[in-house]
């Protein structure tokens, strides 16, 4: 089937380059934007160059019957913003990593429709947590950690939250907080497991995900354990794969790297997916450098079961929705797929496959208009919550956005 070339509907440019923006879980017709504003002066006393990074977040509306767009505020702050992600259960709380070695959690309240726009500010910052000894080592990117992964027993708090970061020298740390979550009290949060570089490179992406434990099959379903696992990418094309007992989430039960044998370039998104392992070893799906989406199988060597490429660099991916029938061959999974795909625009793509027997890949869409990188993109979820419902066959409203020319689009697809 040929690709649509859906046209935008309406177009601004904002006063800084974005990097990174999400749709509101609770308050689905906003979205929060993060930017990265790289200013450079001349230092004329020690003839040289000096850089400064600055960004800001911005509260933005979308009326999805005139696909107009309004900005609701502006938060400017003294670091450039690399990744933004809203809690997976708080859906008023959101957290950002920045350039200046930190996490920074805000409360994003946005007016109800038809409100008062002097109800404001919509955005308030609660706390701002060091993630890294040294400030100059940005926070590339941050992930929650499931709600079902296990608690660590350090204080006898038996509902512990945390989060995962990486950093531009090869690290990935997690980081614990008592349950719930930050709050405008904001609660200690303590450094865990910290995963020192193999080499001194960036490690562009790190997703959390737990499966049900082998030990655990013969328990009620409320009772079973879980295996947690953390996924990580660097930007030599190495995925590596750690996975951790049910009872002491921290104490590694394997540690394996792929030594960059399946992707060519820089690993840049990582996606779990919620299919049964094979084998012992979880689906993946990851975007890289190397301009290609893999359906991948995280084993001691690594396989890719398909690919499909999508004529840039994929920077990040979104599953929009998730269907399972059962066949002959046995059960097929769909995804519908968003990708952000750098300096080629956006792309829908479906992902149909049989866990270790075939896969196939299609793109349903591509959005051209974006002149520089896209790096980030989401879809207008008018149910709001974290998933698309309903989207088997229907419109997907999307938003996407591009760095140097500060452009963000929104545009129509037909799945």
């Amino acid at each position: 089937m040929t690709p649509q070339h859906p046209s935008s509907a309406t177009t601004i440019f904002l006063d800084q380059p974005p990097s990174c923006l999400q749709f509101h879980p609770s308050s689905p017709n906003h979205f929060l934007v993060g930017t990265y504003l790289l200013s450079q002066h001349k230092d004329d006393s020690a003839d040289s160059i000096q850089q400064t990074k600055t960004g800001s977040l911005q509260l933005w509306h979308l009326n999805p019957a005139t696909n107009e767009l309004t900005l609701r505020q502006k938060y400017p702050v003294p670091y450039a913003v690399f990744d933004l992600h809203f809690h997976p259960t708080d859906p008023t709380l959101a957290a950002i990593a920045t350039s200046a070695a930190s996490v920074v959690f805000f409360r994003i309240t946005p007016p109800s429709e038809g409100a008062s726009e002097s109800e404001g500010p919509f955005i308030t910052e609660l706390h701002t947590q060091s993630v890294h000894e040294d400030p100059s080592i940005p926070a590339l990117y941050l992930a929650w950690l499931p709600r079902n992964w296990p608690s660590i027993p350090s204080d006898g708090n038996t509902n512990d939250d945390g989060f995962a970061v990486t950093f531009s020298d090869g690290r990935t740390t997690l980081f614990h907080h008592p349950s719930p979550s930050p709050s405008s009290s904001p609660t200690p949060i303590t450094e865990g497991a910290s995963y020192p570089a193999t080499q001194e490179i960036e490690v562009w992406y790190v997703a959390a995900a737990t499966y049900p434990s082998s030990s655990s099959e013969s328990q009620k379903e409320d009772q079973k354990e879980v295996a947690p696992y953390l996924f990580t990418g660097n930007d030599f094309g190495s995925l590596h794969t750690r996975s951790f007992t049910p009872t002491e989430p921290e104490t590694c039960l394997l540690s394996h790297d792929d030594r960059a044998r399946h992707h060519t370039a820089g690993v840049t998104s990582i996606l779990p997916l919620p299919v049964p392992m094979t084998d012992g070893a979880p689906w993946l799906l990851t975007g890289s450098y190397d301009e290609s989406l893999r359906v991948y199988h995280a084993s001691r060597r690594g396989e890719v079961l398909g690919e499909v490429g999508l004529g840039g660099g994929v920077w990040r991916l979104q599953i929009l929705s998730t269907t399972n029938t059962s066949s002959s061959d046995g059960a097929e999974w769909e995804f519908l797929v968003l990708a952000s795909c750098m300096h080629a625009g956006t792309r829908v793509v479906r992902v149909r496959m049989v866990p270790g027997e075939s896969c196939e890949m299609e793109v349903v869409a591509e959005f051209t208009e974006h002149e520089s990188m896209n790096y980030a993109s989401d879809v207008w979820k008018p149910k709001g919550g974290y998933e698309l419902q309903g989207v088997e066959d229907g419109e997907l409203l999307c938003v996407s956005s591009s760095f140097y020319d500060r452009r963000v689009c929104v545009w129509r697809v037909n799945v």
